[in-house]
């Protein structure tokens, strides 16, 4: 453990004393719950080739965050995908199309946790996170 001593605005010290009343917390525990809680997201645990690329999202403009939250798989890699899960589970995949399946499942998961890490820079960085009945819903 490090220890760390910071000066508080009066204002913002009085509500973690408030909310530690409270909650039954020491106002240390509370302190560091709420540090821990905003810090940026952390790719530590992810695969050294993901790691490089989340990390760099860190040095995005906003709009370029919004645009990689919002991103969507096309209407064509869907349809595509959901026919080789079809002809998967009847055992009809040939070797290049089993392939094709794994890939396409490595690239809508890289996809999604792009989406989600947007998002987390986003709300750490005080952008508002929609609901998800706010999200698009289409492909």
């Amino acid at each position: 453990m490090q220890k760390l001593t910071l000066e508080l605005p009066e204002p913002l010290f009085q509500q973690l004393t408030r909310i530690a009343e409270l909650t039954a917390q020491p106002l240390e525990s509370l302190a560091l719950q709420s540090i821990t809680g905003n810090l940026p997201p952390s790719v530590e645990n992810l695969p050294l080739e993901m790691q490089a690329e989340l990390s760099k999202m860190q040095l995005l403009k906003v709009n370029q965050l919004l645009e990689i939250a919002h991103s969507q798989v096309s209407e064509i890699h869907c349809d595509r995908h959901q026919y080789l899960l079809e002809k998967n589970q009847q055992s009809e995949l040939s070797e290049t199309e089993y392939q094709e399946l794994q890939n396409s499942g490595k690239t809508v998961d890289r996809m999604m946790l792009a989406k989600a890490h947007a998002w987390a820079i986003l709300r750490w960085r005080g952008y508002p996170i929609p609901t998800l009945d706010e999200l698009p819903t289409e492909a």
